[in-house]
């Protein structure tokens, strides 16, 4: 599908993706006509390409600049470039921003983001490992959750839920497939709503990727339950994280919501495909 100023020209079918052992959708793309290997992170906000990937782009010098956040309240001050295409299989898109950064991780080359979702919906198919971009029918919108959406300027996109902890407590979540599978963090301030108690409870300490100064503190716990407000997906006894300095009430992988799910921005909710 190509999209020019968001408005799509012709059908798309599917992308394949393989899942890495912990859980991340990795995809091939193509920025510029530059293939490379990518992680599909919901979580994400802005697109970011590696050092070594962005080298072959030939970025141009530019004066735009974007500080992001990360979950932990870890601020990022990036620069901000203009991909002409990003294109996964017949689906493309021109005019994406994007940031770059010096990392190094064995077989990726950087992170991919909603951006180019903005306006049309993109299913993730666990069952099947592909990404589909095709519009849904009528059949496919019976089970659904509501989304809101946080969109800075233009430049990045994250999106949010509300799910019950224990039937007792509701929080916002941030959504976050590159957060991997499993993955469950809460505000270390909610403990106190859900009755637990830190001393009995292990602790770790998370030093970050970026800044080997910034070490974030985080309680290993149980819930008994967690489930979206409408009781459409839910997940027992998962272990969770309670995260000092959290900037979100909680940040959560998706997986857990179904083996086949739609995110679509433009209509604010995530489908759920019923078996």
């Amino acid at each position: 599908m190509l999209l020019i100023g968001g408005v799509p020209l012709k059908a798309q079918e599917s992308v394949p993706f393989s899942l890495t052992a912990n859980g991340h959708i990795l995809i091939k793309a193509k920025v510029n006509g530059v293939e490379g290997n990518f992680i599909f992170d919901t979580g994400a906000g802005l697109n970011m390409f590696f050092k070594t990937f962005a080298e072959k782009l030939e970025n141009k010098e530019t004066h735009h600049f974007f500080v992001g956040h990360r979950a932990t309240g870890e601020p990022l001050r990036m620069p901000l470039y203009r991909s002409k295409t990003l294109s996964l299989g017949d689906f493309e898109c021109n005019d994406q921003w994007y940031t770059t950064f010096d990392l190094h991780m064995d077989g990726i080359d950087g992170i991919l983001s909603l951006q180019a979702f903005r306006q049309t919906p993109v299913t993730i198919d666990y069952t099947k490992k592909e990404l589909s971009f095709a519009k849904l029918g009528k059949k496919g919108k019976n089970k659904f959750i509501t989304l809101e959406t946080a969109d800075y300027g233009g430049r990045a996109l994250d999106i949010f839920t509300n799910v019950r902890l224990n039937d007792q407590l509701s929080i916002q979540i941030m959504l976050d497939s590159g957060a991997g599978d499993h993955s469950y963090w809460v505000d270390e301030r909610f403990m106190d709503d859900l009755s637990i108690k830190r001393s009995t409870l292990d602790s770790i300490e998370k030093k970050s990727e970026f800044n080997a100064n910034k070490i974030s503190k985080m309680y290993i716990g149980k819930l008994a339950e967690i489930a979206t407000e409408n009781k459409e997906a839910k997940i027992e006894n998962p272990s969770v994280n309670f995260v000092q300095g959290l900037i979100y009430e909680g940040k959560m992988s998706i997986a857990w919501l179904g083996k086949k799910i739609t995110i679509s921005i433009p209509e604010k909710r995530i489908y759920i495909a019923e078996d």
